[in-house]
């Protein structure tokens, strides 16, 4: 099945293209803002009166803080260690799975 892309902004291809593709997979694609950051992380998902907290919520590995292994052109491998990259403010697309009780925060999105 082919996603349309709506006309208009970048926000609103982007919302066209994420309820296609939570009508295919059965979750809810939404935006939120980040209202505290990790790690007592709370989120204000938009068009909904509650904020979610961290028991509500499971992060991408990407957004929190993590260490990596990385080598350059073969060199010898060494340890990254990546902050939690998500404050107060930021703008957020999170998916909702089992209607509402759990929400996957998947990445920080520019723009309002």
């Amino acid at each position: 099945m082919a996603i349309e892309i709506p006309e208009g902004s970048g926000r609103a291809k982007l919302r066209g293209v994420l309820d296609a593709l939570g009508k295919l997979g059965g979750m809810r694609f939404e935006f939120a803002t980040v209202t505290a950051p990790l790690p007592s992380i709370r989120v204000k998902v938009d068009n909904c009166p509650i904020e979610l907290d961290a028991d509500d919520l499971v992060i991408c590995e990407h957004l929190t803080q993590h260490k990596r292994t990385a080598s350059i052109n073969g060199g010898a491998p060494v340890e990254i260690e990546y902050e939690a990259s998500l404050s107060a403010g930021d703008r957020v697309v999170v998916a909702s799975i089992n209607d509402g009780q759990l929400y996957v925060v998947i990445d920080r999105i520019g723009g309002g």
